[in-house]
C-alpha cells in the first residue's frame, strides 16, 4: 500500500509567526496534537503539543513537581501556591511571546505520495514522531498520522471497508 492512499489531503498547517497560543487553539479546535509548519507556501518545521510543552517548561523537574502539588491529596502550603500561581502566569507569557519558529521541529519527517506505507511506518518509530509529512516536488501534499497507521489495521482485522 502507498503513502497516498492513507494520507490525509488538506493539511492544516501553522505559520511560524503564530504565537504558541495561537497554534494550541489551532490544535484544539481541529482536535490535532500537530501540524506542519508553512511559510509561503514552504515546509520549513512541524509544531506538536510535545514541542509546545517542551518550551512551556523550563525544566521537566519543575513541571513534575508542580504536577505533584497540584494532584496531592493534601493541603498545599502557601509557598506552593504561590510558585504555582508565578508558573502559571509565565506560561501564559511565554505562549503569548512565543511563537511557533522559536518551538518547531525544523527537519520534520518526510516521505513521498509513491512511498509505501510501511516505510512510513519504520520511520514513525526510527524518528519517535506521529505523524509523517507528504511532500511531491518539496511542496506538501498530505500528513500521515500514527492515527491513520492504527486506522489501516482496524480496516484490516474488522474487515471494514474504508475505516474513516
Amino acid at each position: 500500500m502507498l503513502v497516498a492512499d492513507v494520507m490525509t489531503d488538506g493539511v492544516i498547517s501553522a505559520s511560524p509567526e503564530m504565537t504558541l497560543k495561537e497554534v494550541d487553539e489551532l490544535f484544539t479546535v481541529n482536535a490535532i496534537s500537530g501540524a506542519p509548519v508553512v511559510d509561503d507556501g514552504v515546509l520549513v518545521g512541524v509544531i506538536s503539543q510535545s514541542d509546545v510543552i517542551r518550551v512551556l517548561y523550563d525544566q521537566q523537574l519543575a513541571a513534575g513537581e508542580i504536577s505533584q502539588y497540584l494532584l496531592s491529596p493534601y493541603p498545599i502550603p502557601l509557598p506552593a501556591l504561590t510558585e504555582i500561581a508565578r508558573d502559571r502566569t509565565r506560561i501564559v507569557d511565554r505562549m503569548l511571546e512565543t511563537t511557533v519558529a522559536d518551538a518547531m521541529t525544523m527537519v520534520p519527517v518526510t516521505v513521498a505520495p509513491n512511498d509505501s506505507v510501511a516505510v512510513v511506518a519504520r520511520l514513525m518509530c526510527d524518528e519517535r514522531v506521529h505523524r509523517v509529512l507528504v511532500t511531491e516536488n518539496e511542496e506538501l501534499v498530505g500528513i500521515v498520522s500514527a492515527l491513520d497507521l492504527t486506522r489501516l489495521l482496524v480496516v484490516d482485522e474488522a474487515g471494514i471497508p474504508g475505516g474513516r
